[in-house]
């Protein structure tokens, strides 16, 4: 059976738009049932630019102001990696090679510049009185979905995406 030339192109929008939507779905996705934390753990990859990513997916609590604090320990030592909790610092050589983003709808991201594990460490992450914990041995550690970040980063790239499809399979017919 062949297919005609918009017939194909049809076919391959349509390839490409389920792709599209695997890919996207887990993103986009959202469990109505706020009680539900069994989908929220903590994460550390590593990036390709060698930067150490800590995703802490705790809730900030209503009416309060919300605090945050990364730590990590090794051994006994707790070492303060970055906060904005007023009168707590954190140790000297983080102070400017780590950054913070609020995640939607919740959750926070400490991204440390150009960091690699030279241990097995415990990443810790405190958001207004809440905590978590999270063990990652030196040989272990992930590598980070650049697909998964980006379209994290950027889930309006779908709406985007969705036109021009419908404008291509329009051409094509």
């Amino acid at each position: 059976m062949r297919l005609l030339k918009g017939q194909r192109a049809a076919v391959n929008l349509l390839v490409w738009n389920v792709a599209l939507a695997v890919l996207i779905s887990p993103v986009l996705c959202d469990d109505d049932d706020d009680d539900d934390d069994s989908e929220d753990i903590m994460t550390v990859c590593q990036e390709e630019d060698k930067d150490l990513r800590v995703t802490c997916p705790l809730r900030a609590k209503p009416n309060y102001h919300t605090e945050y604090e990364f730590s990590m320990s090794k051994g006994s030592k707790e070492i303060i990696i970055n906060t904005n909790v007023s009168g707590t610092m954190p140790e000297p050589k983080f102070r400017h090679n780590t950054r913070v983003e609020q995640l939607e709808p919740y959750g926070f991201r400490l991204t440390m510049m150009r960091f690699t594990l030279t241990e097995n460490t415990t990443f810790m992450c405190k958001v207004t009185k809440a905590e978590m914990r999270l063990f990652v041995e030196l040989d272990s550690v992930q590598a980070c979905s650049a697909i998964s970040l980006f379209l994290q980063s950027y889930p309006w790239l779908l709406t985007l995406l969705l036109p021009f499809g419908i404008v291509h399979l329009t051409e094509a017919l």
